[in-house]
């Protein structure tokens, strides 16, 4: 369950206008109680409403804090090789972002 929190409070201190949109339940450090982390997710284009929820970038780099985590603890190759994979993802998302603010269409319900 550490991990877990680990993950989510590096993700707040990272995401501070969407950390408000994810919450983080059953925090116990006891067998068998499992931990729940739950994302609100964004509505509408922010353009539109504001920041509501998280987009789906926000959910890939909670991940990579708690596959982080673990491999602080326990270190294999599998993990950093899942890291490499979820920050490459991250890159992806940005690069989408940037061609749609290029094309003048991020924030929009537009292709």
């Amino acid at each position: 369950m550490r991990h877990v929190a680990k993950a989510y409070e590096n993700f707040k201190k990272n995401n501070p206008s969407v950390a408000k949109h994810v919450g983080i339940e059953n925090v116990k450090d006891e067998k068998g109680v499992a931990p729940i982390i739950y994302f609100t997710i964004q509505s509408d284009p922010v353009k539109d409403v504001g920041i509501n929820g998280c987009q789906a970038r926000d959910r890939i780099e909670y991940a990579m804090h708690l596959i982080e985590s673990f491999n602080a603890s326990f270190p294999c190759p599998e993990n950093v090789c899942t890291i490499a994979h979820l920050e490459e993802a991250l890159k992806w998302q940005d690069a989408r972002t940037k061609d749609r603010e290029r094309r003048e269409v991020e924030g929009k319900n537009l292709v």
